[in-house]
């Protein structure tokens, strides 16, 4: 269910009354310790798939891809990321974000980077959407035929903003939407900056940066820049010197968001967008709860879709349709009202971006609903999103 919230601007908080809290984080430390000592590029697609609370010590290192939770977790005893190092990662297939469950310290003083790609300069590079980081989402392609729209749930169309979305909890945890392509003849788009939570049982210090910028465009417009994804950090203690960033780069709109759950907060530690301190949770929520309201795509002129879509928009496709004119698309909503409002939206890789509102099928509940809308694809890769929202 997307909410429609917005944090207003407030300063750092350091809370005077210090109390004993001892953070339960489901980290059994069996990714090891991670220590680079150099620029690091992390393959999050090296993630095997399965449960993210399984151990980890036979694939240590590489984290774990649970689909149901749609992220890579990574369960470290300590971080250690020396000054001068920077650590960037290569998205998994799916673009899921990043999850650090550390049962000791966390220590940054170089940089973490879940940044959005720039926008590309070469004809050949915009065939494709730009990279986002991990749990951001595409910038719009752009080729001989047409240009596209970016996408993501606040996703600009072409010559506008994106919106913020998601709540001030960050959870589930996503990051920012792509831009649009093809605005006053120039069909370049950045991507959306990516997602990460970082939860310690013991203190996070950060002395360098998280980075969590959505794309660059070197160009004289903001929309045509990524929005900024998501940072949330869980501690006892959250100290440093450093910064944490989820902007689009261009000082346009599209900023994301930062969260900073913790008992302690450095005033010097510099965020933006500005956030504020939060009290943990002894028990600190780290997934959405088992009944949280769900949207998704059941299938496409009868074709069932993977419950785990790729989206790749090269060479191959989730669905196949072969067939001209309109089709029926089926979505599938649990834990939501019937009286709700369903949307699909359809991008064309090449073409321009549409909504479509679904009308639900008699019979359907609270507990399990579907949806049904009919869309005319044209030829080529086209890429289907669900919405829901109340009033």
């Amino acid at each position: 269910m997307k909410l429609r919230l917005l944090l207003t601007a407030a300063g750092l908080v350091l809370f005077s009354a210090v109390r004993a809290l001892a953070l339960t984080i489901p980290s059994d430390g069996s990714d090891g310790v991670f220590a680079p000592t150099a620029n690091i590029v992390v393959d999050l697609g090296l993630a095997p798939t399965g449960a993210w609370d399984a151990n980890n010590a036979s694939d240590a290192g590489k984290g774990r891809y649970d689909p149901t939770k749609w992220a890579i977790v990574f369960k470290y005893s300590s971080v250690n990321i020396p000054a001068g190092v920077t650590v960037t990662f290569k998205n998994h297939p799916t673009y899921a974000p990043v999850v650090w469950l550390v049962s000791g310290n966390v220590v940054i003083g170089g940089t973490v980077s879940v940044a959005g790609k720039d926008a590309p300069n070469d004809t050949v590079s915009r065939l494709t959407p730009s990279e986002p980081g991990p749990g951001g989402f595409r910038g719009a392609a752009a080729g001989p035929s047409g240009s596209g729209s970016g996408y993501g749930p606040g996703a600009s169309v072409v010559g506008s903003y994106g919106s913020v979305y998601g709540n001030p909890q960050i959870i589930p945890l996503i990051g920012g939407s792509g831009a649009d392509a093809g605005y006053f003849g120039d069909p370049k788009a950045s991507s959306g900056g990516g997602a990460i939570l970082i939860a310690s049982a013991g203190s996070v210090s950060i002395q360098g940066l998280i980075d969590a910028n959505g794309g660059f465009y070197d160009g004289y417009r903001s929309t045509g820049s990524g929005s900024g994804g998501a940072v949330r950090v869980i501690a006892e203690t959250v100290s440093g010197v450093g910064q944490i960033r989820a902007l689009n780069p261009n000082n346009g709109a599209g900023y994301g968001r930062i969260r900073i759950e913790t008992t302690t907060l450095a005033p010097t530690l510099q965020t933006s967008p500005s956030t504020i301190a939060v009290a943990p949770a002894a028990t600190p929520i780290i997934w959405p709860a088992d009944n949280a309201p769900t949207i998704r795509i059941h299938s496409v002129d009868g074709v069932l879709a993977p419950l785990d879509p790729t989206a790749a928009l090269v060479s191959s496709a989730d669905v196949g349709i072969q067939k001209n004119g309109t089709v029926q698309v089926v979505l599938r909503a649990t834990n939501f009202p019937v009286s709700g409002n369903v949307q699909l939206r359809t991008v064309q890789k090449y073409g321009p971006s549409s909504w479509a509102t679904a009308t639900v099928q008699a019979g359907g509940t609270f507990a399990d609903s579907s949806w049904t809308v009919n869309v005319a694809f044209a030829p080529g890769f086209t890429t289907l999103q669900a919405r829901a929202t109340v009033p």
